[in-house]
């Protein structure tokens, strides 16, 4: 089964946001961005809030991992 564009797009967040974590500056641009794109403000809102780095995406469910190292 072939992962949706919405599963390759949250595996892209999930891995730039783990990317991006140490440099707030960096990571707060992106996830403005993300908050344009349908469907995904409450994903940027909620990692943003968050305290820890993010879990891969697979962590939360994501099937898609070609963006993961």
């Amino acid at each position: 089964m072939e992962a949706s564009e919405s599963e390759h797009l949250k595996s892209l967040i999930f891995s730039t946001a783990q990317e991006l974590w140490e440099d707030k500056d960096a990571l707060g641009k992106f996830l403005t961005v993300v908050r344009r794109s349908e469907g995904f403000a409450k994903l940027a809102d909620t990692l943003e809030q968050s305290e820890v780095r993010p879990a891969n995406a697979t962590f939360y469910g994501v099937k898609s991992t070609e963006f993961q190292n």
